[in-house]
């Protein structure tokens, strides 16, 4: 479905557009091509359970941030040595490389009673809370 908008003379640069539309399509494809590491988060009472796919990443590999409410979870794969059979490479899907994700909270984490584990390919982080920095309502006099 194309997009329809007013053309004006006095515009900086009224093909940009046009260009825009021509690049669409590589941009949607090195979007495809980069690596995701897709999460949950859920709030159970006084902690957040956040989970995410890390699949064919070691545990040594893989680094967890707390600053306040922002949680960074890092994850380095390595490119393993393989032995190449005759042939060429047709298709290579496989990434190699580094894989960042940062998430907000609402609520401040209790760093030192925060939990992570790794098992299948899921890193589940348990983040409590931090206690004392709770929202306050404060009345208008």
């Amino acid at each position: 479905m194309s997009r329809l908008s007013q053309y004006s003379p006095f515009a900086s640069d009224p093909f940009s557009d046009v260009f825009q539309a021509f690049l669409r399509p590589v941009r949607q494809q090195a979007d495809e091509q980069n690596p995701r590491m897709d999460i949950d988060i859920t709030e159970v009472g006084d902690k957040y359970v956040l989970k995410a796919e890390v699949p064919g990443i070691e545990k040594k590999d893989i680094s967890v941030q707390i600053d306040g409410n922002t949680v960074m979870i890092s994850a380095n794969k390595e490119r393993s040595s393989e032995v190449k059979e005759a042939g060429n490479v047709v298709r290579q899907e496989r990434f190699w490389g580094q894989v960042q994700r940062s998430v907000t909270l609402a609520s401040p984490i209790d760093q030192a009673n925060a939990k992570a584990v790794c098992e299948n390919g899921v890193l589940v982080l348990t983040l409590p809370k931090a206690q004392g920095n709770q929202n306050k309502t404060v009345q208008i006099e």
